[in-house]
């Protein structure tokens, strides 16, 4: 299985990058990657997401909700390509510091019969674009 993890230590409580990570009606304010997210973000629900990496076109795509725990993970799956390519796509919070700041994980993992293959071309921006993410994450956190 092909994989990108990327992370970030964000300097507030969990519960603060939560707020953020599920303001998802806010992340065309901030996040350079994840442009739109339509959809009430809770267990088992349906997104609309459009992406966006480097000089690719936009992409817009449904995802199911498939990992929902308050303060600690947020994840879904992505089918393309008639279930060719499939995309698990997370983020997981770990406290630090007695609570203080928060690890931030951002991580993907691609499965299907063109996983290989798009992986290889495509992984190198899909790392830049994760980890444009999480510096925005960061930033968009502290200041609050």
């Amino acid at each position: 299985m092909n994989s990108i993890r990327t992370e970030v230590i964000v300097d507030a409580p969990p519960e603060q990058v939560w707020a953020v990570l599920t303001g998802l009606d806010r992340y065309c304010e901030w996040n350079p990657c994840i442009r739109s997210v339509d959809g009430e973000g809770g267990p088992d629900q349906t997104l609309l997401i459009t992406i966006r990496f480097a000089w690719l076109p936009p992409i817009r795509f449904k995802a199911q909700l498939d990992r929902f725990r308050q303060n600690e993970i947020l994840g879904w799956r992505a089918v393309f390509l008639a279930g060719l390519f499939i995309g698990h796509h997370w983020f997981e919070l770990h406290p630090l510091d007695s609570g203080s700041s928060t690890r931030f994980v951002h991580c993907e993992t691609f499965d299907g019969l063109l996983s290989t293959p798009i992986f290889v071309v495509l992984s190198g921006l899909f790392r830049q674009g994760y980890t444009a993410m999480n510096r925005a994450l960061k930033t968009r956190v502290e200041q609050k």
